[in-house]
């Protein structure tokens, strides 16, 4: 079963559609990566798979259940984990109030808190510090490990590495895919800078203006060479 389909997502905002037609799959454990310009659709193909806008057409399946019209708290609630790109955590509770909400708002929660702690180590050496206290590449970090921690089996993160310095940068690669590894958790990521989606997907769909222009295996279609020029415009 797949975790995961999204089909003929129509989606956007007043009268103006911004998603047109998207269509993609997410297998078990696998790393979806989608890729595009500022401007593409990513963000609000974000919020339609999470619930947070109601799509014009198409539908949203979650392991066998049609979430189309589920709000977002309902498939948080089913097991979807999710990373926006601003926020994700309660800057004004401490690093172990956060985590402590997040345990309580899922169902694996307790099982995996020994796992998170090892690998997200800011859990215990920041346990007792104000979230807002943290640096950026914290606090994203922070909300990557609620995000898991509410996760069953899938995580959606939207322009994760927006932002970080290159050590957390790196980071993020290696979390990202320690997840898919040795969790069997799927994500879903978008990215402006491909550099995280071509380190880590199995599968790259690259968006352009509300639509899906080329999908296939990250390497074959995003060339390392060419990533600075055409995503980044230098």
């Amino acid at each position: 079963m797949r975790v995961l389909e999204v089909s003929d997502l129509v989606a956007g905002y007043g009268k103006v559609a911004v998603i047109n037609g998207i269509s993609f799959a997410v297998d078990p454990g696998q790393i979806v990566g989608v890729v595009g310009p500022n401007g593409a659709g990513k963000t609000t193909l974000v919020r339609a798979v999470m619930g947070y806008l109601r799509p014009w057409r198409g539908k949203v399946i979650y392991l066998g259940n049609d979430v189309t019209h589920h709000p977002a708290y309902v498939r948080a609630r089913l097991g979807i984990g999710y990373v926006p790109e601003r926020g994700g955590v309660l800057r004004s509770l401490t690093v172990r109030e956060n985590i402590d909400l997040a345990i309580s708002m899922s169902r694996r929660g307790r099982d995996r808190i020994k796992e998170v702690t090892k690998v997200f180590r800011i859990v215990e050496e920041r346990r007792d510090q104000l979230a807002r206290t943290l640096s950026g590449g914290e606090q994203r970090m922070l909300a990557i490990a609620m995000a898991l921690l509410m996760a069953d089996k899938l995580i959606v993160m939207d322009e994760p590495s927006a932002g970080l310095a290159p050590i957390m940068r790196r980071k993020l690669v290696e979390v990202v895919k320690w997840i898919s590894k040795e969790l069997g958790v799927s994500l879903l990521i978008t990215e402006q800078d491909p550099t995280v989606v071509l380190e880590t997907a199995d599968t790259v769909h690259v968006m352009e203006m509300g639509t899906i222009v080329k999908s296939g295996r990250a390497r074959d279609i995003i060339k390392p060479e060419a990533l600075r020029e055409h995503y980044l415009g230098m």
